[in-house]
């Protein structure tokens, strides 16, 4: 009668397994990694268009009121072109805006756009009681919003108090004092009911600058100069005519019909498995190939002023 023998496996047996285990463990790793890495690249390119449609809404809904109250000609009472504080350069200087588009064209990559429009105080500002054609002094619903030190309005910017706009005509007259006494520096050219809005004539410009290893887009605001977006690597306006010719540099500013706007946006965050070598057409420039890891997403909106032709 022969013997129990002992049940169990041999080391070579052990090693074989562990050896198939770690090989099948690998597999099942790199396929996680590399279903992660998809999912992560995924999210990454909605996460770039999201910015990217978000930032051409902001500027779209700012372009489309170009000109509101203002007319494509922005004058003073008087005839008198307007002209506002830029307080966002140094030395404050007076800046001319002698029409509510102004293009410039004459970088050689990026454009930039200045528009000028009438915009409502927070909360609003109205006329307690009629103003009649020749009176230079009103009286206000309340007291201008101040900031310590300055008797200028805060919403929608400082020097905004300075120029006013009433609500049922497009004429803008530069303020003297603001208090719940108005001074006016030149008398009503017509009479203006009670609780008459009072809008504050505003100037947008936008334009990218150099930031790391792309741009900056900025909206500047004559008052501050607000940061959009850290990484735009194109921005390019076309302007549509009346005669429904876009071009890229208006001879007549005046007639101007729509704006088209065209962004190309960098993703946040590179892909080591992707090489951008696409060469993108905004307007009358072109970008790349940038043969790096990022991917970019080109995004144009077509916006109509109406308000710019209104004379």
């Amino acid at each position: 009668m022969k013997g129990d023998r002992c049940a169990g496996i041999t080391l070579v047996e052990l090693l074989v397994a562990m050896t198939i285990a770690a090989i099948i463990g690998t597999m099942i790793l790199q396929m996680v990694i590399n279903f992660q890495s998809r999912i992560l690249a995924e999210v990454s390119r909605n996460d770039l268009q999201d910015r990217a449609e978000r930032l051409i809404r902001f500027l779209a809904n700012d372009i489309r009121d170009s000109a509101f109250l203002l007319g494509s000609v922005p004058r003073v009472a008087g005839g008198a072109s307007l002209a506002l504080v830029h307080d966002s350069l140094s030395g404050d200087p007076l800046e001319s805006l002698p029409f509510s588009i102004i293009s410039d064209d004459s970088s050689d990559e990026d454009d930039r756009l200045t528009i000028v429009k009438a915009v409502s105080f927070a909360p609003a500002l109205r006329l307690a009681q009629p103003g009649l054609s020749g009176e230079a002094e009103l009286v206000l619903n309340r007291r201008p919003n101040r900031s310590p030190g300055s008797s200028r309005e805060l919403l929608p910017a400082p020097e905004a108090i300075n120029h006013l706009v009433f609500a049922n005509h497009r004429v803008c007259y530069t303020v003297q004092f603001a208090d719940l006494s108005l001074q006016l520096s030149q008398p009503l050219a017509e009479g203006v009911p009670a609780d008459t809005e009072l809008l504050g004539a505003r100037a947008y410009s936008y334009q990218l600058e150099p930031f790391s290893d792309s741009k900056r887009l900025r909206r500047d605001d004559f008052s501050s100069r607000d940061i959009l977006d850290d990484v735009v690597d194109g921005l390019q306006f076309e302007y549509l005519l009346g005669d429904g010719s876009l071009i890229d540099q208006p001879a007549r500013p005046q007639d101007v019909r729509g704006v088209r706007i065209s962004l190309l946006v960098r993703d946040l965050r590179p892909d080591r498995n992707y090489t951008n070598a696409t060469i993108y057409t905004l307007g009358n420039r072109s970008y790349g190939p940038f043969r790096d890891h990022y991917r970019r997403s080109q995004v144009s909106q077509l916006v109509e002023v109406k308000n710019h032709g209104l004379q």
